[in-house]
């Protein structure tokens, strides 16, 4: 934010669970810190007296709801503050916050659910879908009719963890799977969207049709690549190598990953800025990348 010179301030996070004070939350942190250090830092003068059996064993992993209620509070100012951005501003903002959120897990313990505002949460559909949701399922009949967990804490614990595994590993299939498909028409001569056509309009000798073009969004700057989002909706994008915007000129990427910029000064002593992070820029399909599975897109 600081480097693009916008006066957005995101909310500082949270752990500070039920029944504990900003002081008990600052000392936990510190306490961590000092033991990551093993520096045998003794903080104990800042706790503060308190019972714990104020606070229910459900409860204990959770976020207090002052401070949940502060965070979302925050995030909800950002979010009006951002909607003044420009078009390219914005989407910079949007994607680098996505890319900070967390992927929910399957956990033994009870994390409430942040941004339903709630203390207690746990998800359930049909018990054919996922395997946590028969095992809610069971828990839920065994509670109702008194009688024991189907699944104890420690078995739980092993079964969450596995889960939570086996469902990014299924994720990243599914978006494996659907790039793939995209790219196979892409190649093939299709379009996208409300460009879509049945006409292959792939040249006689195989290769892409360069009269096809996308007006595209750049999303990434890393390294000598480019990343484009062909359509702007996240679906298809590909990568373009700094090579073919320079020429004969030598290209890098900032410092902070936000403009490609000449490697060398001009005459005023300034790196003239080529290409910047969240800017439409059009392109064309010049192939596919087997070794990485990305299409391989170049200027007009």
């Amino acid at each position: 934010m600081a480097a693009m010179d916008i006066l957005i301030q995101l909310p500082m996070p949270s752990l500070r669970k039920h029944g504990e004070s900003e002081t008990e939350e600052l000392s936990n942190l510190l306490g961590d810190w000092a033991n990551l250090g093993q520096g045998g830092v003794d903080l104990s003068g800042l706790a503060e007296e308190t019972s714990e059996d104020d606070v229910p064993a459900y409860l204990a992993s959770v976020i207090d709801p002052d401070a949940r209620n502060g965070i979302l509070t925050s995030l909800q100012a950002a979010q009006t503050a951002a909607s003044d951005l420009t078009e390219t501003t914005r989407r910079i903002v949007d994607q680098g916050l996505f890319q900070l959120m967390q992927r929910a897990r399957y956990s033994e313990e009870n994390g409430g659910h942040f941004g339903l505002n709630l203390d207690a949460y746990v998800h359930f559909t049909s018990p054919i879908r996922r395997y946590p949701d028969l095992m809610v399922h069971r828990q839920l009949k065994a509670f109702i009719h008194g009688r024991e967990w189907v699944h104890d804490a420690d078995e739980t614990a092993r079964l969450a963890e596995h889960c939570s595994e086996q469902s990014l590993t299924a994720k990243r299939m599914e978006w494996e799977l659907v790039a793939n498909a995209y790219h196979v028409h892409l190649m093939r001569g299709g379009r996208l969207g409300q460009e879509a056509s049945t006409v292959d309009s792939t040249s006689s000798d195989g290769n892409v049709d360069p009269s096809i073009t996308y007006n595209a969004r750049v999303v990434g700057l890393r390294g000598p690549w480019v990343f484009l989002d062909l359509a702007d909706d996240g679906a298809v994008s590909g990568r373009m190598h700094l090579r073919q915007l320079g020429g004969k000129e030598r290209l890098v990427v900032d410092e902070h990953g936000l403009k490609v910029v000449t490697a060398e000064p001009d005459h005023n002593g300034e790196h003239r800025t080529v290409l910047t992070l969240g800017q439409r820029f059009p392109c064309r399909l010049r192939g596919l990348d087997i070794w990485s599975g990305s299409l391989d897109l170049a200027p007009l």
